[in-house]
């Protein structure tokens, strides 16, 4: 193999490998963006949301279980109205049963219609990290995953009784599909502009060499 053909060669491995690199980085800051633009809209909705809840009343719909308690339908009315307020996708509540160590669905603010609804006494065989984290006292901070039903940005807080033990969390999801396709879409371009730079630059010492 000639020396041009080799340094030819060595210039596209050196371009490909820094391209992978920069995609990396660049979807791992897009991800980023998608926390830091939406996440103080479902930290304060869901910390508005906690505060007008009533522990002692939300002990006593989780005691009965029933969904036709007046403060059942009380509190859901006021968490999809915050809900819609702050355009978010969902805002739910989890409960920890200590002695089953199993959690289940206190209250969701879906339509009742949407497949994804989840009713009072629904099991949820797998709570997230974040939330395991809220039902211990630990923040959780803003999250950012990915399911069959889409991309979220959610934040958790925890719900107290009278004597401030946490028994469950209060989640709120933001929808950010639209949000992360577009600062994808931004990244790539942006990914493309800077191989078509490298390839040229790439391209012109590679003929002044010749």
């Amino acid at each position: 193999m000639s020396p041009e053909k080799k340094r030819l060669y060595a210039l596209i491995i050196v371009v490909l490998f820094s391209f992978i690199m920069v995609m990396e980085i660049g979807n791992f800051r897009a991800k980023q963006l998608a926390v830091n633009l939406a996440g103080d809209r479902v930290a304060n909705a869901v910390a508005q949301a906690a505060a007008g809840l009533e522990g002692e009343k939300i002990l006593d719909v989780i005691k009965t279980m029933d969904e036709a308690h007046p403060y059942y339908s009380e509190m859901r009315r006021q968490l999809i109205s915050i809900k819609e307020s702050h355009e978010l996708a969902d805002i739910y509540m989890l409960y920890k049963d200590e002695d089953k160590v199993q959690w289940f669905y206190v209250v969701d603010t879906r339509e009742e219609s949407d497949p994804a609804h989840h009713s009072l006494g629904d099991i949820e065989k797998r709570a997230s990290a974040a939330v395991e984290k809220t039902i211990r006292g630990k923040e959780a901070g803003i999250e950012l995953y990915t399911s069959s039903l889409g991309t979220f940005v959610s934040s958790y807080e925890e719900i107290k009784d009278a004597q401030g033990v946490t028994f469950a969390v209060l989640a709120g999801d933001f929808k950010a599909d639209e949000l992360t396709a577009f600062l994808y879409l931004t990244r790539y371009v942006q990914f493309g502009i800077i191989a078509f730079a490298l390839l040229l630059i790439g391209g012109i010492l590679f003929l002044t060499k010749k």
